[in-house]
Order: C-alpha cells, then sequence, then structure tokens
C-alpha cells in the first residue's frame, strides 16, 4: 500500500505543479512577444515559435486549473469557456479559410515566429485542437451539477489531447520534422507542446473519481500493476529509441544490430519490471488475505462477545422477573375474587411474558445467525401446539377483547418438529395479530392438510400490510411502517425469527394482504407425517396451579435471589406442599441432607457451591438418586442446558419461570415413598 499513498500525495502535488508550469510558460511566452525577445518564444531555438494566442490559452487553462483545486469551479469554468473559444475560433478559420482578423491582435507588430505558420499569430491545427477540446475539459470539469457520463468525458478528451502532444514530443524528440512542421497538418511549437501535455495531465489529475486516474489510485491488483507498469511503458522505449538512434549516427552499430539489441533489451527490462510488479502484486494479495483472515477472526470474537453479553443480559433481567411473576400468582390465589387485583395482576404478568419473549428473541436471533440453535424434534400434535400458542397469548387476547378461533381437521395432523420452537413460532404470529389489530377484532387460525403438507393460516382483520413491505417484512429489524401502530412497535426480529424457525423445519411462510386497513393473512407450510386415526395419540391435560396436587411433596428451593426463593416457596406452599429455601449452595447441600426432600429447585449461579457441583454432590448421596431436580436459571442458551443435563438434573428450566410448568413436572414424577409422604395443607 505504501506505493498507494506515495502515489496520491505525488497526484496532490503534481497537479499545481503542472498548472504553474504551464502558467510560468505561457506567461513567459506572451510576455516574449511584448518585450520583442523572440528566444521567449522559442525556447530551443528550433524555428516554430509560440503564437500569441496560444500563449492566452495556456495562461486561461493553467489558472482554470489552480481555480478548481481551489475550489472556484465558476471562475474555472469561465476560463474553461475561453481556452475553448480560442481554440474553436482558430479551426473554423483552418476550415473554412475565413480569417476573422484576430489572430494578429496581440503580435505587438512583430516581424519574428511566423515561420510555418499559414497566418501570422494563428496556432497550427494540432494546438487549435488540443486547446477545443481542453477548454471543453476544464468545462465538463468544474460543472457542479452533472451527471458523472458527462463528467467521464472530460478526461477522455485530456487523453486525446494528451496524444497529440506526445505525437509532436516524439517528432521533436528524434528529429521528424513531419510530426511538428507541416504548416497545414502539423505545425506546433516545442513549449506549446509541452503546455498541452502538462494541461491535459493536470484535468486528469482534478477529476481522480474518473478512469485514468482511478484505476491508478485503486488499490486493487490492477491498479497495482498500473502504477508499476506505467511508468516503464512509456519511458523505456523513448530511451532505448534515443539509444539506437545516437548509437547508429555514431557510427556504433549499423540498423540491422541496433534493431536487435533494441528489441532484446525491451524484451528482458519488461520482463523484469513484469516480475517485480507480480511480485509486488502477491505480496499486497499475501497481505490482504492476512488482514481478511484477521478481520473473520476479530468478528468472530466480537461475535462471541455479543453472544455472550447478551445471554448475560438476559440471565440479569430475568432473575428480577422471576419474583415479580411468582407474587404476581400468590396475588391471584389469595385475592381471586378481587376484579382490581385481578386486573391489575394480568397487566404485570403480560409484561414480565413480553419482557421473557423479547429477552428469548434476542438470544434465539443470535444463535440462528451463528447456526449455533438445535432443534429438538420429536412426534407432536401440530393442533395442540397450536392451541398451546394461544393459551400463551391469553392475556394479549383478552387485553384487546379480540375474538380468536382455532379450526382444525377432525383427524390430527402430526409433525417430527420441536415443539417449544414451533410453539414460538405461531406464539408470535398469534402476538402480532393481536397487537396489530384493532379492539374487538378477529383473528382466525386454521390447520389443513395439503398432501404431505400442514398448513396453518393465521389470519386477522387488521392493519394489513402495502405490497411494498410484503417482500421486507420477514428481514431483521423489518417493522409495518403505520403510524397508528407505533406504540406496538418491539425490536422488528419477531418475524425473521419464526422464518428462520419454520426453514429449520423445513418449511415456509408466506403473507398476503389486499393493502392497509383490509388484515393479513400469514400461511405456514410444514411438512407433515403420514396420516394416523386419532385413537393413537392421547394427550395429558396439564394440571392447573389452582387445584390441591394429588401427592404433597417436600420441596426444597434453592436462590441466591432471596426474593426469588421466598415467592416461589410461598407459592407451592399455599397449594400444599411442604416448602424449604436455602440461597448459597453450601446451605443447600446442608439443607438436604437434614430434609432428604422430595423435589429440589436448584439455582445454578449460587455462591460458594455452584448449581451444578450441587447437583453432582446430591446424586452422590443414596437418597438423592431419585430425587427431583430441577435446574432454575436465567441462563437458558443450549450449552447451559447442556451443563445442567450433565451435572444430573432431571429438567431445566429458565425464568421468569411459570408455576404451571412446576406444576407439571411435579404431578409426572414418581408419587413419594411412604415414609416421606407428607398430608396437604
Amino acid at each position: 500500500m505504501g506505493d498507494l499513498r506515495s502515489g496520491r500525495r505525488g497526484s496532490d502535488i503534481a497537479q499545481p505543479l503542472l498548472a504553474v508550469y504551464a502558467l510560468v510558460g505561457g506567461l513567459t511566452s506572451f510576455i516574449g512577444y511584448y518585450a520583442d525577445i523572440p528566444r521567449l518564444a522559442d525556447w530551443l531555438n528550433f524555428g516554430i515559435s509560440i503564437q500569441p494566442n496560444t500563449a492566452i490559452a495556456v495562461m486561461c487553462a493553467s489558472l482554470a486549473l489552480l481555480l478548481l483545486r481551489a475550489g472556484y469551479r465558476y471562475a474555472a469554468a469561465i476560463l474553461g469557456v475561453l481556452v475553448f473559444a480560442i481554440g474553436s475560433t482558430v479551426l473554423v478559420e483552418i476550415a473554412t479559410g475565413i480569417d476573422f482578423g484576430i489572430d494578429g491582435l496581440f503580435l505587438f507588430g512583430r516581424e519574428w515566429g511566423h515561420s510555418g505558420v499559414i497566418v501570422p499569430g494563428r496556432m497550427g491545427p494540432p494546438p487549435a485542437a488540443s486547446w477545443t477540446m481542453l477548454g471543453l475539459a476544464l468545462v465538463l470539469a468544474a460543472a457542479a451539477r452533472i451527471h458523472d457520463r458527462l463528467r467521464a468525458i472530460a478526461p477522455l478528451l485530456a487523453m486525446l489531447a494528451v496524444g497529440i502532444a506526445s505525437l509532436s514530443l516524439i517528432g521533436y524528440l528524434y528529429g521528424v520534422t513531419i510530426l511538428y512542421a507541416l504548416p497545414t497538418v502539423t505545425i506546433i511549437a516545442l513549449q506549446t507542446s509541452t503546455f498541452v501535455l502538462a494541461v491535459a495531465i493536470g484535468v486528469m489529475l482534478t477529476l481522480p473519481e474518473q478512469a485514468p486516474i482511478r484505476l491508478l489510485d485503486d488499490a486493487s491488483p490492477a491498479g497495482t500493476l498500473a502504477r508499476r507498469i506505467l511508468p516503464v511503458v512509456i519511458v523505456l522505449p523513448i530511451v532505448l529509441g534515443l539509444l539506437r538512434l545516437y548509437g547508429e549516427r555514431a557510427g556504433l552499430f549499423d540498423l540491422a544490430l541496433g534493431t536487435a539489441a533494441r528489441t532484446l533489451a525491451e524484451i528482458l527490462l519488461m520482463l523484469a519490471f513484469l516480475w517485480w510488479a507480480a511480485s509486488t502484486i502477491g505480496k499486497q494479495a499475501l497481505a490482504r488475505r492476512q488482514a481478511e483472515e484477521q478481520l473473520v477472526e476479530s468478528l468472530r470474537e466480537a461475535d462471541r462477545r455479543k453472544n455472550e453479553f447478551l445471554a448475560t443480559l438476559a440471565h440479569e433481567l430475568r432473575n428480577p422477573l422471576s419474583p415479580i411473576r411468582n407474587a404476581v400468582a400468590v396475588m391471584k390465589l389469595k385475592k381471586p375474587d378481587d376484579p382490581t387485583l385481578a386486573r391489575a395482576s394480568d397487566v404485570i404478568d403480560r409484561q414480565v411474558v413480553l419482557m421473557a419473549r423479547l429477552l428469548d428473541d434476542l438470544l434465539d436471533i443470535g444463535r440462528i445467525t451463528s447456526d449455533k440453535l438445535e432443534l429438538r424434534k420429536e412426534r407432536v400434535d401440530l393442533e395442540v401446539v397450536v392451541r398451546d400458542a394461544v393459551e400463551m397469548c391469553r392475556p394479549l387476547i383478552q387485553q384487546y377483547d379480540h375474538d380468536v378461533a382455532v379450526e382444525a381437521l377432525p383427524a390430527a395432523i402430526h409433525l417430527k418438529a420441536d415443539p417449544a420452537r414451533l410453539g414460538q413460532v405461531f406464539g408470535n404470529l398469534v402476538n402480532n395479530a393481536c397487537k396489530y389489530t384493532a379492539r374487538y377484532g378477529r383473528i382466525l387460525v386454521t390447520l389443513a392438510r395439503d398432501g404431505t403438507d400442514a398448513i396453518v393460516k393465521v389470519s386477522d382483520t387488521g392493519v394489513g400490510i402495502s405490497p411494498d413491505q410484503r417482500s421486507s417484512i420477514f428481514e431483521m429489524f423489518s417493522q409495518i411502517d403505520h403510524a397508528s401502530n407505533r406504540r406496538h412497535a418491539g425490536l422488528g426480529i419477531g418475524l425473521h425469527l419464526v422464518k428462520r424457525l419454520v426453514e429449520m423445519h423445513g418449511g415456509t411462510i408466506d403473507v398476503e394482504s389486499d393493502g392497509p386497513g383490509h388484515g393479513s393473512t400469514f400461511i405456514v407450510r410444514l411438512p407433515a407425517l403420514p396420516e394416523q386415526s386419532a385413537s393413537d395419540v392421547t394427550e395429558a391435560a396439564s394440571p392447573s396451579l389452582l387445584t390441591t396436587p394429588a401427592h404433597a411433596r417436600r420441596i426444597l428451593v434453592v436462590d441466591d435471589n432471596a426474593d426469588h426463593a421466598e415467592t416461589l416457596a410461598t407459592l407451592l406452599s399455599i397449594v400444599g406442599h411442604d416448602v424449604h429455601t436455602a440461597h448459597d449452595g453450601a446451605e443447600a447441600l446442608a439443607a438436604a441432607e437434614r430434609l432428604r426432600p422430595d423435589a429440589i429447585l436448584l439455582d445454578l449461579g449460587l455462591p460458594l457451591v455452584n448449581g451444578f457441583d450441587a447437583c453432582r454432590r446430591l446424586r452422590e448421596q443414596p437418597w438423592g438418586k431419585d430425587a427431583l431436580l430441577i435446574a432454575i436459571s436465567g441462563w437458558g442458551q443450549d450449552v447451559d442446558r447442556q451443563r445442567s443435563t450433565e451435572a444430573g438434573f432431571n429438567h431445566h428450566l429458565v425464568k421468569p419461570i411459570d408455576a404451571r410448568v412446576i406444576a407439571t413436572l411435579l404431578s409426572r414424577a414418581p408419587a413419594p415413598s411412604d415414609s416421606s409422604v407428607r398430608t396437604a395443607f
């Protein structure tokens, strides 16, 4: 990259230097006529002098370059128009034979400087064409409001002028007079050629965003090759040609030997420069690969830290949510008939569930984008999953007084799926339908079979979706742009998560809507298992926490968050269990040895002895081998669940915990032995 930075610095310096050279040269040449000093108009005394109108065009063009660099575009454009007028007027005179009488205005009566010109004071065709093109190029370069395609014409015109100047310069260098001295075709002074070349290169340097400077400034291998090879391609043939020419004139070798030597030298030197350029490109490519590898590694590290941060954030936010939810459940049990208290409890419970859902979505998106989310597939009844998802949204449904119906076929539809993740899919869809449907709206969930596919449609009478948003609604952070529903705006990741989860199950999701105000229908298509009779599937109802359990159990609740431990203990005690609490790992082990509980709800992040080690020690005890051990934690990633399983836990629950889930797990556990049976109270 060093040659690129040095090249850019060189470009920044070269443009004003070229402009100053042309300005000083044009001014000096004009002074030659004013002060009657012929040598100032023919520096090397070749017999062809620069004409005064050419000197004026040179000064105007060089001033325009300096003004462009300083940001005075309007003034530069005016000077560009003047340069164009000077060159084009001469071209018209040459083409038509009309003499406008302006060529000799600045000759100051001098009789010298007329060699080779058609009319005294009139420049030849090459400089006239060059200044016409350069004037137009300056106008295009100075235009602030112009399309890039038109601006790209400026460096093309400049390159044509470079070609004209180079032709005459080669003629002067090798003594080929036909290239610079034919009055009606090629007549041009040496210093005019250098001025044209300087201004043309200056114009190209003024537009670095256009070719060819854009390529020379490019950091790609093509740019590196161009920067290395271009000087060689220009300088090498000229130098070798001069050596051959002067060697032959000096009698050092004849034409054949000189040509052979030049050809051999060109081949060897070009190969050497090509190898040098290729070596540099190879080093840059290696450095770029190493930089890309470092970038990928840094991105992976950043992603890992991001996931750790999200997991820690979720853990810390879940901890206070759990005692809040427990307290709400206690309030509902103690004061079930108080309508004001019931409404307040419902509001708190809904917000806790919403917060937990947002935390789950954040973590799931992180796992999905890094391909770390695994599905725990099993045979599931689609209707059961859908109805459970609807029930999870029941608080929101009641809040908006929606009419929600689930229509299913008589014959059960079974899938090979992860019931928790599939419940997430339909829960998100019903949740969105509730939020984006006005109060007293209707939401219909239909289940159907289409060959080997199961189809679930979630329809609502809500705000609808415009056609231009349907294609992007499943993208990350996409939200329905509807001013009246900004109060419902969430993180914008729910539908993206739904789409990814459906695709992980081998299905598809689509949305239909007749536009804003006409509702919407989300269509989920999933691969279904072969049809079976309804008698093949049995359903076990989940117990309610409000009923007295069939078997009262001795339970130990362990959590360093005292609020969570006490509220959960109170909740379980109300329904008839004998509940005790502990607040660190050492206290838990001692209490467990003393109480020998039937079930232990154990937090993982405990002081003194963490939950994993405590679980292992409990399993080592004869009485602890068959105990029901449930991990309760704010950590809910797959790796956390795996660690809890390896430690010996029967189940892993993520805070905030739904007490009904605990009731279900307790009811499914084997009944306590006779020695440990407790009477419910």
